[in-house]
């Protein structure tokens, strides 16, 4: 089916608990299907339902197809669910006779094998850090076409934020409304199906603004995670912005740099209260630095369609994130003479005692 998919197996929690099996046909706007739900207590209980997948959610109501006994009766079901990061569709269920509660299901497919395969003694994992990237809507796509080479499942689960609120949709979903999109400072693109030993391969890729920008890949095969992690991180890192990369990897020395500047000039500071004062602004102006960074030098930026690429969005945040790193050094270096005096002649000093 050209949808959601076919076949979930899964559980319901509530006032029945059991295993449940769905099987789903027709388009994401029709789907038609039959729940055979095996109750705890009460057996087994079938439902043909209709419904549709739309955004990452699906809506489907059905009736019974019969009851367990005489004594058992069994309304009229409606289920609502989302898919989440991982695949999984989670969400409620109730019923026309009160009852009611939650269910997860999972994607199932299946194949013949010849010979049982004998478990791995290990999952492998290969991880890639990227610098601070910046995306349109273009790249996005041709991103996602890179990270699910090698699969043969084309089909990506895709999180953005929309009006606040995260949303899972599948990638031919969200490439619908990929150009109309409003800037995004998250974004999370994952890509898995059945490998040998009926384990999962995975390739994901996740970029934040105030977090790490990293490549996850997962396999039973090692020489295939390490290629694939190394394959999207070479294609990823042709849109890092490397002026601001060089700060977010550099920044903690800047910082650590400006706390032995302080330690070194506290001596030379007459006074308690002097070198109490020095500290304290010092702290400060790391603070601002901090700040200033997250707020306009994010790690990650998908900017909208209606925003045209240019040479200053290209340099711009990396050639700010220096500038402000160098105010914050001559700051202190300001400050300092100001308190120990050595700047009392000075031309800016004149400029303070005429403003007073």
């Amino acid at each position: 089916m050209a949808g959601i998919g076919k076949n979930w197996n899964g559980k319901i929690y509530g006032t029945n608990t059991g295993n449940v099996a769905l099987t789903l046909e027709g388009d994401d706007d029709a789907l038609t299907g039959i729940i055979r739900l095996s109750d705890d207590r009460f057996g087994v209980v079938i439902y043909r339902v209709s419904g549709k997948f739309e955004a990452g959610t699906i809506e489907l109501a059905g009736v019974p197809d019969g009851e367990p006994s005489n004594e058992v009766h069994v309304g009229d079901v409606k289920i609502a669910g989302g898919l989440t990061t991982e695949g999984r569709i989670d969400g409620s269920w109730e019923t026309t006779i009160g009852t009611g509660g939650t269910f997860q299901l999972w994607p199932h497919s299946y194949q013949v094998r010849n010979a049982v395969a004998e478990i791995p003694e290990q999952l492998n994992s290969a991880t890639r850090s990227l610098g601070a990237i910046r995306l349109y809507p273009s790249d996005v796509r041709n991103l996602m076409a890179q990270l699910c080479k090698d699969f043969n499942n084309k089909r990506l689960i895709v999180t953005y934020n929309e009006g606040g609120n995260e949303k899972n949709v599948y990638s031919d979903d969200f490439e619908r409304v990929l150009e109309g999109i409003s800037e995004q400072r998250y974004l999370k693109i994952s890509v898995q199906e059945p490998e040998m030993y009926g384990i999962n391969r995975l390739a994901m890729i996740e970029l934040s603004a105030d977090g790490e920008n990293i490549i996850r890949v997962q396999s039973v095969q090692e020489s295939w995670s390490i290629g694939k992690a190394e394959s999207v991180a070479r294609f990823t890192r042709g849109y890092q912005r490397q002026l601001a990369t060089h700060f977010r990897k550099f920044g903690l020395t800047f910082n650590i740099g400006i706390q032995l500047f302080t330690l070194a000039a506290l001596p030379g500071l007459n006074g308690f209260w002097r070198r109490l004062a020095f500290a304290s602004a010092m702290i400060a102006v790391q603070t601002a630095i901090v700040l200033i960074h997250k707020r306009y030098i994010p790690n990650f930026v998908l900017f909208p369609a209606s925003k045209k690429h240019n040479i200053i969005s290209s340099i711009g945040p990396g050639l700010l994130s220096w500038a402000i790193t160098i105010i914050g050094a001559v700051i202190g270096a300001v400050i300092y003479g100001l308190l120990k005096g050595e700047l009392a002649g000075s031309p800016l000093m004149k400029l303070i005692n005429v403003m007073r």
